[in-house]
């Protein structure tokens, strides 16, 4: 086998209809074309054209907007190279690993192939075309207005825009069509590698996937080949795992058109891969190499991990059923968030800012993050990262909030094509814990009424049949699940008593987010609140003239749920919970008190969940990263990989060892939870004065939390509370070891604009690499940075009266300075 690589600088052609390069134009031997533009490949047009100067960063203002045009036009990639033509008994195929979105590829200028499919690799056979010497590569692109303009809209679309752009029929990342999170901003390329293979046969796909038995005593790795070779060609496939000293080699023989290679090692006692937090993540390097009579044709190398995964979805005692992940026999609680693609523009997300984004999320305790369905399959970097720090992956297939015409044969086809590819691609992650059918489709047909217009379901055979035979097929030991949500022992597909939940009681419409703590879903699967990005985010979003809440600039780059209702629901939160009209709030200030109520309102979701576990064995919230700069996001990680204000509010919410304080029954509760090994510690708990600093009905505790539990660890009656003063006292609690605060809880149950905040006396001191921050009455969200930097190790932290935080501060820094506390509401009252 031969390659010839074509990524590079290719000219780039467009045309809109009656201006520019048409395909006859530039197929004509003799032309005339106009000046093309320099495009990268991998890359996409807008990358070309902001490169050019033609367009400015999409991402910034209203220049997204200003990209409209792009959408409308033909573009054309072209490139000459040099080849040699091949020998006898030899063949020639063109591969792209990706072309968005409509491509017709031109070899020397005959057709050779079409291909309308993001996520799955063009491969094409030009063995007749290719020329000794000097060849003429021309592919015509359509972001996919053009392809999708004679479909039928209504049958698929919510809503008009997505009448338009008909998104449903077009198989690219979905969001690209505009989300309540992003723009519009319909991509176009080849984000993917290109090049020739020449030689007698071709290796199309290789999978690895391990997969360890029940006992934990013994794996199996499996690797498959596909390859096209001359009928009766001798073939070979080899596996190694070179550390354990194992070798396998299978013979075969090939048949007409694709042949699948398959060969398995059996792997004794294998030591185990666990999720971040409960055991180290063991990988085994293992070789793939496929070979004909002659000599090898293609050498690989994969990692796999050995775990046994199980969804406990057995009869809950009380009501419904569990749905519990068990990875090597132990029930995981599943922290975490949803992941969407991390530019606005895919194929431009490196693979430093992959890796970023999974080292915040382990810093911010996750275990788990939900890669949803109306993006993209991520990149290998992604898995691999995932795969080495213990970060477990559900995975969705490309389908979200639509009605799909699976009842069209070519499109039916063309998705499990898709599927299957991506499936096979992604066998040999051990992160990788479930395959889901789609986002949102179940839970859409049942409630909401523009799909329950005709054709009713028109995908339920895609997700119900078709993809469980695919996975049945292709990779069985791995769980599959056809929709999120979905309650299988519910009437209701987001029934909080089976299957998993997407939690939007809260965050839509209602903003009194102390209603969390009722929730009692089996795994909320979504759920969140809106608020800030850093603010170097907020004010990138916003262009000269345009620096303030509500305007133009600041609109565009708005979440849309803010839209759905006659009153922004998200500025109507600043007044109920804080007494705050968005409309006199600064930039800087909104930052402030919007991430201070993002941060509360997360934290309780997380903790709810928690103290719950494994009534309740997940809280993954909606949703972790952006795909632009953005005023008012969903996320604790903001485009620019900068903390946002509810970033270590929601850390500590996922903390190891947490204490978890509830009311209800007439009690009040203290709740230890532990991810960990039993944990022996120190329970302080009580009320706490707000205007004294006192701590009257002070306790305490020597406690022992089970290993991986939440434990109830002590109860008191609601009516000491009353009698000290509900309004002029909190619950507290903390958890110490060894003499250092491991955790901290306290409940507020008022709406904040309702409480008597103090003024407190804050006192910061500075020396041998610490900052001790100490105050004589509570301080309420202490506030250190809003510009979202690594630094400092926490923020948006409370105070409890006489008690010393310690954060690590180097001595070369210079002395932390408090911009703002929760406290200050009182003085913006008087």
């Amino acid at each position: 086998m031969h390659t010839l690589d074509l990524t590079g600088t290719w000219q780039l052609h467009w045309f809109d209809g009656q201006r520019g390069d048409s395909l006859e134009r530039l197929l004509a031997a003799d032309h005339d074309s106009c000046p093309p533009l320099a495009a990268a490949v991998p890359g996409t047009v807008h990358e070309a054209l902001l490169a050019g100067g033609l367009i400015e960063e999409p991402t910034l203002g209203l220049n997204s907007l200003r990209c409209r045009w792009v959408e409308e036009n033909l573009w054309f990639y072209r490139r000459a190279f040099t080849a040699t033509k091949p020998a006898d008994g030899e063949r020639a195929w063109l591969v792209f690993e990706g072309l968005d979105l409509a491509a017709v590829i031109y070899l020397n200028g005959r057709e050779v192939g079409r291909h309308s499919n993001y996520f799955y690799p063009c491969r094409l056979e030009v063995t007749e075309v290719l020329r000794d010497g000097e060849n003429d590569l021309l592919v015509q692109l359509d972001g996919g207005l053009i392809h999708a303009a004679h479909r039928p809209a209504r049958d698929t679309a919510n809503s008009f825009d997505h009448e338009i752009t008909k998104r449903c029929w077009l198989r690219k990342p979905q969001f690209v069509f505009g989300w309540d999170w992003a723009p519009r901003l319909i991509t176009v390329g080849i984000p993917g590698g290109a090049r020739l293979e020449t030689g007698r046969a071709a290796v199309n796909q290789v999978s690895v996937s391990a997969v360890l038995a029940e006992d934990l005593r013994q794996g199996r790795v499996t690797a498959r080949a596909w390859v096209t070779a001359p009928r009766a060609t001798p073939l070979a496939l080899t596996v190694r795992i070179a550390e354990l000293g194992l070798r396998v080699t299978a013979g075969f023989i090939a048949t007409d058109g694709e042949t699948c290679l398959d060969a398995t090692l059996t792997v004794s006692a294998p030591e185990l891969w666990w999720p971040a937090g409960h055991g180290a993540q063991r990988l085994y390097r293992v070789e793939v190499t496929v070979s004909d009579a002659n000599a090898g044709l293609h050498t690989t190398e994969r990692e796999v991990g050995f775990r046994h995964v199980r969804v406990n979805q057995d009869p809950h005692p009380r009501r419904g059923a569990w749905f519990v992940v068990e990875v090597n026999r132990r029930p995981i609680f599943i922290k975490g968030a949803n992941l969407v693609p991390a530019d606005l523009l895919p194929a431009r997300v490196t693979p430093a800012k992959t890796r970023a984004l999974v080292d915040l999320a382990l810093a911010a305790n996750f275990n788990c993050l939900r890669v949803w369905g109306g993006g993209v399959y991520e990149s290998d970097e992604f898995y691999r990262c995932c795969d080495e720090r213990g970060v477990l992956v559900w995975q969705e297939f490309v389908f979200a909030c639509g009605k799909y015409p699976a009842g069209d044969d070519d499109f039916l086809q063309d998705v499990l094509r898709e599927a299957r590819h991506q499936v096979r691609r992604l066998a040999e992650h051990a992160s990788l814990f479930m395959w889901c059918g789609n986002n949102e489709i179940e839970i859409c047909d049942y409630e909401f009424p523009p799909f329950q217009r005709p054709p009713r379901h028109p995908d339920h055979g895609l997700f119900h049949l078709e993809l469980p035979r695919l996975m049945r097929e292709e990779d069985p030991a791995r769980y599959y699940h056809p929709s999120s949500p979905l309650s299988p022992a519910g009437v209701a597909p987001n029934d909080w008593h089976s299957g998993d939940q997407h939690a939007w009681d809260i965050g839509f419409a209602d903003m009194d987010f102390r209603k969390y703590r009722t929730m009692t879903c089996r795994f909320p699967n979504e759920g969140g609140y809106l608020g800030p990005t850093a603010l170097p985010t907020m004010r990138a979003c916003l262009s000269a003239g345009e620096e303030r809440l509500h305007s133009r600039a600041w609109t565009h780059h708005e979440n849309a749920v803010t839209y759905w209702h006659a009153r922004r629901s998200t500025d109507r939160a600043l007044e109920e919970w804080l007494g705050l009209r968005a409309d006199e709030l600064s930039v800087s200030d909104f930052t402030f008190w919007a991430g201070l109520l993002q941060g509360e309102a997360l934290a309780v979701f997380i903790k709810n969940f928690r103290r719950r576990m494994f009534d309740s064995a997940g809280a993954v919230f909606w949703m972790y990263n952006d795909a632009w700069p953005s005023v008012r996001s969903w996320t604790i990680v903001d485009y620019y990989l900068r903390r946002t204000p509810s970033y270590h509010p929601v850390r500590r919410a996922f903390a190891p060892v947490i204490p978890v304080i509830v009311s209800e029954a007439e009690t009040v509760a203290v709740y230890g939870v532990n991810d960990g090994a039993e944990w022996r510690g120190q329970l302080q708990y009580g009320l706490c004065a707000l205007a004294t600093g006192d701590y009257p009905l002070t306790r305490h505790l020597a406690v022992t939390l089970k290993a991986n539990s939440a434990t109830l660890l002590v109860q008191y009656s609601l009516a000491k509370w009353r009698q000290c003063g509900m309004d002029r006292h909190f619950p507290f609690a903390t958890l110490e070891q060894d003499g250092v605060t491991v955790g901290e809880d306290r409940l507020l149950p008022q709406l904040f604009k309702d409480i008597d905040w103090p003024r407190p006396d804050i006192r910061v001191e500075h020396a041998d690499g610490e900052a001790r921050f100490t105050s004589d009455r509570f301080a309420w969200n202490v506030c250190l940075d809003l510009d979202g930097a690594e630094f400092p190790p926490d923020n948006f932290f409370d105070l409890l009266p006489g008690r010393t935080r310690v954060l690590r501060w180097p001595s070369d820094r210079p002395a932390p300075k408090i911009l703002h506390t929760g406290n200050q509401l009182a003085q913006r009252h008087d």
